[in-house]
């Protein structure tokens, strides 16, 4: 008799606060998208397969932006959808042609052939303008930009869904409402959908704290130890009373909407620790679920898998665990990542029905390799995102998911459970600790422990603490009953907005490696909610939440001092330190960066003849190949007075642009370099019809030892006069290809 195989699907939801102010219109969109082409979606696949049981994790931070929806909160995008004819302005058009894109090419746009012929139109030539289209097409880029993220599932629940999306172009002004009314009515059935089918015992709710804070760094930002570690703050009791009042306050908000309290807690990225399992147990939450590698490292060895990515031994996988202590009570899942994966990166372009069947077997070749197994109880947890992978699916995943359902409800030996029924049934395996980490590389590295997100660590400690201070003060000065639940309603206030400040996305998108489209904008929200948090209060923010963050990394850390002349030998020598007074660029090493920086600080200065510059190397991450390719650097100068300029000639690995590189420069000088050698640095000049020609350098000295250093004539770069001025960028780069730019948003500038 075949031993039966328990799957725990865990479908998890998240997006960010993209509100600025909760009194304002949402940002971005994508609540509103995700509403209506999977949140309810994905549930009502249990009216189609009556015998599959789902767990779904749901952030309270995305419930409360479907509630504040729901109660007829709006976004920008969809208020172009129902703007009226001829209302346009030139700031909405500008809009529309740089966001309303934004989908995936081959599953969204290529199937609606009319909005494909737009994009075309879009991209065919890099001056496109707002005047090559008509009013029309923009609003028929609207209707099917918005048409194509609501689920082909809804065209037998709003018959008129069917034509409208036929229609394809010349949509009017009533086609347009109609879309939108039926978005909003598609959101408003998702919080009852869920309630009716958790009451059925169908699917378990659970959620995670409530606006997405990496748990185990709230309780100790030092909990592990980090490649870049400078600037970062102490461990802060404050904050560890957020990570416990944030989970509260989910579980409080989510029984307060669903009616029964959840028994499970997602911990945001699959981050935990010792001290976060500890909270969770001390708030009497039953079980939560992370990644196969930190069951790796507490156990202290790895998951072989075969080369089709089996595991050769799934038992220690496919149990669940709690804890020694008997003061503990918490159980612990760890997801099987190779399920995942194939969900979110592999599956995508393939027949929905063969990935499907795919999914099924390794299903049943895990379950083979349990028949072997003592223990009677096994459970395999398959945990992942469950909106953002459907994207690359055909027809949203609706043949993969339908499928896959088909397959597990008809094999009598396999069944799906809610994780906190079988947690109740299966004696659990014991652990006296867990190992520390996320599902990204078993670190917390994506979220802290490099320069930029170390940053905006210190400013929400700042922020914190005078939160504290303030708010204190403001009780104190009370004089009655009525003006002290009137501060304390402003304290909520701030509070809330420092909440919204530890989420984990916008540390994500900080720094290296995450980049997207939309970097500026989850700083610009970062920084937004926490001066916020003073507005409540009462008090002026500091100038600092003013600039943006990227902007600040790559800046000198020191300005030149005086006039410098030194010694062109590229021999470190601290004693004959005769580079002390020139301006400094620290620039750390990221643990997170595929290929780690060869350079590690650069100094720049001048006197009355030259341009002085050093280079601190890190010989640790050089090749000693013969190749110098991979080590390039790229000094671009802007005289003061020059006629002809160009840009630069650096590849850029993606579409943002540093803003300093959106000017155009004189001068080019650029060299490259091994472990051991140079090549001559060559001076190129910008010439008509964007070319650069070779210049014969006249005063310059260079030399590699322990360091770079050369110097420039002013004269080279046609500064002839004492008080013209120079400006410049540095630009690291391999093969041809951008790795960084120094500074990102602003000139170094020397004077003559």
């Amino acid at each position: 008799m075949t031993k039966k195989l328990n799957i725990a699907f865990i479908w998890h939801f998240h997006q960010p606060v993209y509100q600025e102010k909760f009194t304002e219109d949402f940002v971005m969109p994508w609540v509103r998208l995700h509403a209506t082409k999977d949140y309810l979606d994905m549930v009502l696949r249990c009216e189609d397969h009556k015998k599959i049981k789902l767990n779904f994790n749901i952030s309270a931070t995305l419930l409360s932006s479907i509630q504040r929806y729901n109660d007829g909160t709006s976004d920008l995008h969809f208020k172009l959808l129902i703007t009226k004819d001829n209302k346009l302005t030139e700031m909405d058009k500008h809009f529309i042609l740089q966001y309303f894109f934004d989908v995936n090419y081959s599953t969204m746009i290529l199937q609606r052939g009319y909005y494909s012929e737009l994009y075309n139109k879009r991209y065919s030539r890099e001056d496109i303008s707002i005047n090559d289209f008509t009013e029309q097409e923009f609003f028929d880029i609207i209707a099917n930009y918005t048409l194509c993220w609501i689920d082909k599932r809804f065209y037998s629940v709003y018959p008129e869904l069917q034509s409208l999306s036929e229609k394809q172009k010349n949509y009017t002004y009533d086609d347009r409402v109609k879309i939108y009314e039926i978005q909003a009515d598609i959101m408003s059935k998702i919080i009852p959908t869920y309630k009716k089918f958790q009451d059925k015992g169908q699917i378990e709710i659970s959620t995670s704290p409530f606006y997405h804070p990496i748990i185990p760094l709230l309780l100790d930002i030092n909990e592990t130890n980090y490649a870049y570690s400078e600037n970062l703050p102490h461990k802060n009791p404050l904050l560890v009373q957020d990570a416990k009042e944030q989970t509260i306050r989910a579980l409080d908000y989510f029984e307060e909407v669903f009616g029964k309290r959840p028994k499970g807690i997602w911990l945001p990225e699959h981050c935990i620790s010792n001290k976060s399992v500890d909270m969770l147990n001390e708030l009497g939450v039953k079980w939560t679920v992370t990644d196969e590698g930190i069951l790796a490292n507490t156990l202290g060895r790895e998951f072989a898998r075969d080369f089709e990515g089996n595991l050769e031994a799934p038992f220690d996988l496919c149990v669940h665990y709690g804890f020694n202590s008997r003061n503990n009570n918490l159980n612990v899942v760890f997801a099987d990542s190779f399920f995942a994966n194939l969900v979110g990166f592999g599956y995508g372009n393939y027949n929905g029905k063969v990935a499907a069947n795919d999914f099924y077997e390794k299903i049943k070749t895990v379950q083979s390799k349990l028949q072997f197994s003592p223990k009677e109880d096994h459970i395999l947890t398959i945990a992942m995102d469950g909106e953002n992978c459907w994207e690359s699916y055909q027809n949203d995943g609706d043949e993969f998911l339908d499928t896959l359902y088909s397959l597990i409800e008809n094999d009598e030996t396999l069944e799906t459970v809610l994780l906190s029924e079988f947690i109740e049934k299966a004696k659990p395996e014991k652990l006296d600790s867990v190992a520390s980490g996320s599902w990204i590389n078993r670190n917390f590295d994506l979220w802290i422990g490099e320069p930029t997100k170390n940053l905006a660590w210190i400013y929400l400690d700042k922020t914190r603490n005078d939160f504290e201070a303030a708010s204190k003060k403001m009780i104190k000065s009370a004089g009655n009953e009525a003006e002290l639940k009137e501060i304390n309603k402003k304290i909520e206030k701030a509070k809330e907005e420092i909440f919204i400040s530890e989420g984990s996305d916008w540390l994500w998108w900080y720094g290296e490696p995450n980049e997207s489209s939309n970097d500026h904008l989850f700083d610009f929200l970062f920084r937004a909610h926490l001066k916020n948090a003073y507005e409540y209060l009462g008090i002026p923010s500091p100038k600092h939440l003013d600039v943006p963050l990227a902007s600040i990394i790559g800046k000198p850390i020191r300005q030149p001092r005086r006039h410098i002349t030194p010694v062109i030998d590229g021999v470190y020598n601290p004693d004959t330190n005769s580079w002390l007074d020139a301006g400094y660029i620290f620039l750390p090493d990221s643990p997170t960066f595929s290929s780690k920086k060869t350079i590690k600080g650069i100094y720049y200065g001048n006197d009355d003849d030259n341009i002085y510059l050093k280079f601190e190397i890190n010989k640790n991450n050089l090749s000693n190949t013969v190749y110098f390719i991979k080590n390039q650097v790229f000094i671009y100068f802007k005289p003061e007075n020059q006629d002809i300029v160009n840009p630069v000639r650096v590849a850029s690995r993606t579409d943002n642009l540093y803003p300093v590189l959106e000017n155009q420069f004189g001068y080019e000088l650029r060299f490259s370099f091994n472990e051991h050698e140079i090549i001559p640095p060559q001076l190129l000049k910008a010439s008509y019809g964007g070319m650069w020609q070779l210049q014969l350098i006249r005063k310059v000295s260079y030399a590699y030892k322990d360091t770079i250093e050369i110097a420039l004539s002013f004269d080279d770069l046609g500064v002839y006069k004492k008080g013209d001025r120079v400006e410049f960028c540095i630009i690291t780069a391999s093969n041809g290809n951008i790795n960084e730019v120094y500074p990102q948003d602003v000139f170094l500038s020397l004077t003559r």
